[in-house]
């Protein structure tokens, strides 16, 4: 987004002359500005027991998960985790591995029985 402000009237310029003057400046704008890649995110559920949390934090950092929340229940931990789409089965692939499949992933959107 681009905002182009006049910080003083007048109207030397006129109508056509302050377009001009503005669409200038934004297309300048948007030519020298930092571009940064607009990367969709995934949210997913984990479950996992207390002896697997070493690998699970590994494992989230390798994937470049941010962790939103936090619980600890009687079993292991459950924590919601965000995430690049494009790493989520990479993610679950490892976990299962390093963890001989003891650590669940759900969607937040999906229905949870418990195993």
């Amino acid at each position: 987004m681009v905002v182009v402000t006049r910080w003083y009237g007048g109207i030397k310029l006129g109508a056509g002359g302050l377009v001009r003057a503005y669409g200038g400046t934004a297309a300048e704008c948007l030519r020298t500005a930092p571009r940064d890649p607009l990367v969709a995110l995934a949210q997913l559920q984990i479950l996992a027991p207390f002896e697997d949390l070493g690998a699970l934090h590994a494992a989230l950092a390798a994937h470049l998960a941010v962790k939103q929340e936090e619980t600890f229940t009687a079993d292991g931990a459950i924590m919601r985790v965000e995430l690049p789409a494009d790493q989520c089965d990479a993610l679950k692939t490892r976990l299962r591995d390093a963890t001989r499949n003891r650590v669940r992933l759900h969607s937040p959107s999906e229905s949870r029985t418990d195993d």
